[in-house]
């Protein structure tokens, strides 16, 4: 271990300003930040023109790159810019910025943030755009930084890793192949910030009518970090950790079907689960194999007469590692528990996932998703759809045309009414708000606003239990709307914050909170029982793995 003075007074031979570096980072309402100061704890130093110009995207999700709107922001210890609009923690930020010549050195910044808190969730791929870069990892007890110059591993240069609240700092030198090795020990919770430097004294030429005989290119890699927790499953775990699955209950058994597996944000047909899966929700057995369909994510599934019926979904055609080769399908079949078979029913008007379902009166009611059909630009889906399940030769129907368009939402009822809740817009931004159906009428309303901040109704989970609507996702809170409608109050809360899951009657008067992603481990096969208090329950413990054991 070594403090961070040396390595800062090397750099301030290279940089400005005293070694003043920009450092990207989310605050706690998910709002990006950039800032230039010497360490992640000095927020409050003067942008120089070139860094107060700096464009930042948001880099490695399912989606094109993302520009990010930031304007300048100055507050009691901060001064910077900051994202007009929150964001989803997940990809990576990253910005380059060309400072210009500097004591005869071409002096170039690059800063990039892991927004998501879990190792498991942090991209794999490279940033082409960006000509230095890291890639970060957590593997056993060690973090990996792999640093990379042009694509190219860069080898023997100092890498020190530093936290936001000060103190010593840990140094590491990358190997052959690119790699600095530190202990996770060395990672505290909270924001860590990651320093390299590296001087191409080949490299010459003219910038801005100044010579310069070398080129300086300076690194910061942030992420926050907690600590790995698992808490105690309330039923056996899934054999597999699973998220944008499709669940639902029948007669006692609890079934999943297919969901993405792997890395997040990795499609492949090796990250679709091919498994149809069911449990009985009193814990006798352990997990059975059904007659599978096709592997599929993004789809719905539902209970109705004591069939399920499955609905659209995600087929990735890609290999591991290829390019992603996306279809969203229309299929639409029925599950019969009695036969163990699959049937094929008329399918959707058109390819649909990322969508949601509920049954309402015997209809079968659909609502958001999107199509792709081969990259991942997908066309957002207008319309909503209704399917009779009571009618031999029903058809499907075009509903009125909601006033929104949403993928990754939740669909549920209460009241008669469907209800359509959250989700991304086909805009790209994560949405709070909340409408309802009326299958009387035949119109849509606009109700009570989802607490919390945008991004807790992404991958949001809802169901309607005794006549109560429930939802919850990542914020942690379970909520319950009010007999009026008119307030979202406070029923339970997830010992294992989480979205891209499911929520279902545990036939016990609860809910069960089923797999999904979390922050903290990626993807989690955990089942978590909310017991629906009236007053606001306190966050249950998280177990370890030796702490079940020992309760056995």
């Amino acid at each position: 271990m070594f403090r961070l003075l040396p390595f800062a007074a090397l750099l301030a031979v290279a940089s400005p300003a005293g070694a003043h570096f920009p450092w990207l980072f989310v605050t706690e309402e998910s709002h990006p930040r950039l800032f230039f100061g010497e360490g992640l704890a000095d927020r409050d130093y003067h942008l120089p023109e070139a860094v107060a110009a700096a464009e930042v995207w948001q880099a490695a999700i399912d989606a094109p790159n993302k520009p990010l709107k930031l304007e300048p922001l100055e507050e009691q210890g901060f001064i910077g810019l900051e994202g007009e609009d929150p964001i989803e923690p997940r990809g990576r930020l990253q910005t380059t910025v060309v400072y210009g010549s500097y004591h005869g050195s071409k002096l170039t910044y690059y800063a990039q943030h892991f927004p998501a808190e879990a190792p498991a969730a942090w991209p794999t791929g490279t940033a082409p755009e960006q000509r230095m870069q890291a890639q970060l990892a957590v593997v056993d007890d060690r973090l990996k930084a792999t640093v990379l110059l042009d694509g190219k591993p860069l080898a023997g240069v100092k890498a020190t890793l530093t936290h936001e609240k000060g103190g010593p700092g840990a140094g590491a030198t990358t190997d052959d192949t690119g790699v600095a090795d530190f202990d996770l020990a060395a990672v505290k919770e909270g924001l860590n910030g990651l320093m390299v430097m590296h001087i191409d004294k080949s490299d010459s030429g003219e910038f801005n009518g100044s010579r310069y005989t070398s080129a300086t290119h300076l690194l910061t890699a942030t992420f926050h970090y907690a600590p790995d927790a698992t808490s105690v499953s309330a039923l056996t775990p899934l054999p597999e950790a699973v998220s944008s699955f499709g669940a639902a209950v029948s007669d006692g058994w609890l079934y999943v079907y297919g969901g993405h597996i792997g890395q997040a944000h990795d499609h492949s047909r090796d990250n679709l689960s091919k498994h149809f899966r069911r449990l009985r929700l009193d814990g006798e057995g352990g997990w059975q194999e059904l007659a599978p369909g096709p592997a599929l994510q993004g789809l719905a599934l539902v209970e109705h007469g004591g069939k399920l019926y499955r609905v659209g979904g995600l087929d990735a055609r890609n290999a591991a590692g290829a390019e992603q080769d996306l279809h969203s399908v229309a299929s639409f079949a029925a599950y019969d528990p009695a036969s163990d078979k699959w049937s094929d029913l008329p399918p959707l008007p058109g390819p649909r996932s990322s969508h949601n379902a509920v049954v309402v009166d015997g209809v079968l009611y659909v609502v958001g998703g999107w199509a792709l059909t081969g990259d991942d630009r997908g066309e957002w889906q207008a319309g909503a759809l209704a399917y009779d399940l009571g009618k031999g030769d029903a058809a499907w129907r075009e509903l009125p045309e909601p006033p929104f368009k949403r993928r990754a939402l939740a669909v549920s009822h209460v009241g008669g009414k469907v209800v359509a809740l959250c989700g991304m817009t086909d805009e790209a931004d994560l949405s709070k708000q909340v409408f309802h159906f009326d299958p009387q009428s035949q119109a849509w309303t606009e109700g009570r606003e989802f607490p919390g901040k945008p991004f807790d109704g992404f991958g949001l989970a809802a169901w309607n239990l005794d006549g109560k609507l429930y939802a919850g996702g990542m914020e942690g809170t379970l909520y319950r709307l009010s007999s009026a409608g008119d307030a979202w109050e406070e029923a339970d809360r997830f010992a294992t914050k989480r979205f891209f899951h499911q929520l279902v009657p545990d036939g016990q008067g609860g809910l069960l909170a089923v797999a999904g992603a979390t922050h903290d481990a990626g993807h989690t096969p955990n089942i978590e029982r909310l017991d629906l208090e009236v007053e606001a329950a306190p966050a249950k413990k998280a177990l370890s793995a030796n702490d079940r054991e020992t309760l056995r």
